[in-house]
């Protein structure tokens, strides 16, 4: 970044982490708004899962447009209050939806605002600091998983009082008000650092990521991603369900998963900055992985909530070493590579949620087995493709 970043570092850090958890806010409601919306329209395991599936994939069509205009655009500060802008307006228009379809309709809208901020944010970040790049989006992560920490804690409690609808109203809040300190830092933004991408630009970046190497790359996120989903889109179901936890109590263990990842972030990036990426990454999946295989076995709540945590956390501890490893593989363009990475995970990923909603239909426990046979999956396309590509940039720690 410019004299913005060099001479106020912590300014634009700041600003972008409360940013990056006002707009994943709602989405962060939504996890433990779930278990209510299934029972005020009937829905199945299976019904969930493909709404989450069905939103997270309809939010990836702005990641790669997101991105071009991140590295193009002379008015960033613009481009980010719009994202707030649209987050707000799409999730109000979400809360008011009569059913099924068009509920799952409007939150893939509404989602495409958050998701437009990602390659934004995380674009311009890398490109202040490019010696510390898993560090920095770690810390930006930070902010979208506070958001799905904090959001379903008090959504949780809200729920006590209030219906789905108006929790879901209630959280497009935190976006309305950083709209506001966005619009009033947007000159503070600096503008991209290159030109507007060509299709020769495009091309480039298409060949690499169809390369073997990329390829592995995409296999290794894209399964990652699966994982992911196929634990958080159950988890609050099975929390309320076969736990029979309140929605008070699922919304604080739901923050606590979120919070042991939010956690290891920081400390996952910089391990992986200096160790090597897809290390840190594979060996983090297996470790975790045998606790998602006990979960139909487990007989004790207390244990299998202790077992979600250390699950969740492991998983999502290791996200911003997959954003860095993305970064230092394709390399120029980061907002466009980083809008590509979204699309990967998010878009493929989703799967996750579906297969892990139709696996819930048998057994809710069985998700988190299905989520760990991903997550064996992912490592072992990192190991593997490590020892086939030795040498390739992404497995070099940024310096």
């Amino acid at each position: 970044m410019t004299d913005t970043a060099t001479s106020k570092p912590r300014l634009p850090i700041v600003a972008f982490c409360l940013g990056h958890m006002a707009v994943d806010w709602p989405h962060g409601a939504i996890w433990i708004l779930a278990p209510t919306i299934a029972i005020a329209m009937d829905l199945s395991p299976g019904d969930l899962g493909l709404l989450f599936a069905i939103t997270a994939i309809g939010s990836t069509a702005v990641h790669i447009p997101a991105g071009l205009l991140n590295d193009s655009s002379q008015r960033r500060g613009r481009l980010f209050v719009m994202t707030f802008v649209w987050v707000v307006i799409g999730y109000l228009a979400a809360s008011a939806a009569p059913d099924f379809w068009t509920l799952t309709l409007l939150l893939a809208l509404a989602g495409m605002g958050t998701s437009a901020w990602h390659p934004l944010a995380t674009g311009t970040l890398t490109q202040a600091m490019p010696r510390q790049r898993a560090r920095i989006l770690g810390i930006h992560a930070m902010g979208g998983t506070l958001a799905e920490v904090f959001a379903p804690l008090l959504t949780g409690v809200l729920l006590t009082v209030v219906d789905w609808r108006t929790g879901l109203m209630l959280a497009v809040i935190p976006a309305a008000v950083m709209g506001i300190v966005f619009f009033a830092l947007r000159r503070d933004i600096p503008p991209a650092k290159q030109g507007r991408a060509s299709l020769g630009d495009l091309r480039e970046i298409w060949q690499q990521w169809t390369t073997r190497t990329g390829l592995a790359m995409v296999g290794m996120i894209s399964v990652y991603n699966m994982a992911v989903m196929a634990v958080l889109a159950m988890a609050t179901l099975y929390l309320v369900q076969d736990l029979g936890l309140s929605s008070t109590w699922a919304g604080l263990v739901f923050a606590a998963m979120i919070m042991a990842g939010a956690v290891l972030q920081p400390l996952m990036g910089h391990l992986s900055d200096l160790r090597g990426r897809r290390k840190i990454f594979a060996w983090s999946l297996l470790a975790a992985a045998p606790l998602g295989f006990a979960m139909p076995f487990i007989g004790s709540p207390a244990l299998a909530v202790v077992f979600l945590i250390a699950m969740v956390g492991a998983f999502y501890g290791v996200r911003s070493v997959v954003l860095a490893s993305a970064v230092d593989f394709a390399g120029k363009r980061e907002g466009t590579t980083l809008g590509i990475t979204f699309v990967i995970m998010d878009g493929v990923g989703a799967l996750g949620a579906l297969l892990g909603g139709l696996a819930g239909d048998i057994n809710l426990a069985y998700a988190f087995v299905l989520a760990s046979v991903f997550a064996v999956m992912s490592a072992v396309i990192a190991i593997m493709s490590t020892l086939a590509f030795p040498t390739i940039k992404a497995e070099e720690p940024a310096e």
